[in-house]
């Protein structure tokens, strides 16, 4: 996929929850222009290249639990760059611990969902983030930007 024409990041380092996270989004007509990184590292390198796609990107989907650089971390960079300080971050993580909840509050991410994520969920992670009111019942994933 062309790095420019990347409307939707995902930051996750397990295959089989980027291949469920893909089929969500391809069922929700969102698959095209998906950039996937499998390393929190890697995905600061892409975010804060001098040909970054910022202005393209409307969300990031951003694991915890990644190789060189936390997914805490990632989003503390995200939160600290001007071009990606205001983009939607909707975290997907297993992670049930108070802590990574308190501070992904406080870095101002849109959802937290915990894995693994459903077509339920997904879709009122992505309404929730979006501000759009969304049909969608079942386990609901944490709204942190009220």
């Amino acid at each position: 996929m062309d790095a420019h024409k990347a409307h939707i990041l995902i930051v996750e380092d397990n295959p089989d929850d980027e291949a469920l996270l893909m089929r969500q989004l391809n069922k929700a007509g969102l698959g095209q222009h998906v950039k996937v990184i499998d390393d929190g590292k890697v995905a600061i390198d892409f975010l804060t290249a001098p040909d970054a796609p910022i202005s393209e990107l409307i969300a990031i989907f951003l694991d915890l639990r990644l190789p060189h650089m936390s997914g805490l971390q990632v989003l503390e960079k995200i939160r600290a760059n001007d071009p990606t300080k205001n983009l939607p971050v909707i975290v997907m993580t297993s992670s049930n611990a108070p802590t990574d909840l308190e501070k992904c509050k406080k870095l101002g991410v849109s959802c937290y969902v915990q894995k693994p994520v459903t077509f339920t969920t997904f879709t009122k992670a992505v309404a929730d983030s979006f501000h759009v009111p969304s049909t969608a019942t079942g386990p609901m994933p944490t709204k942190l930007n009220e």
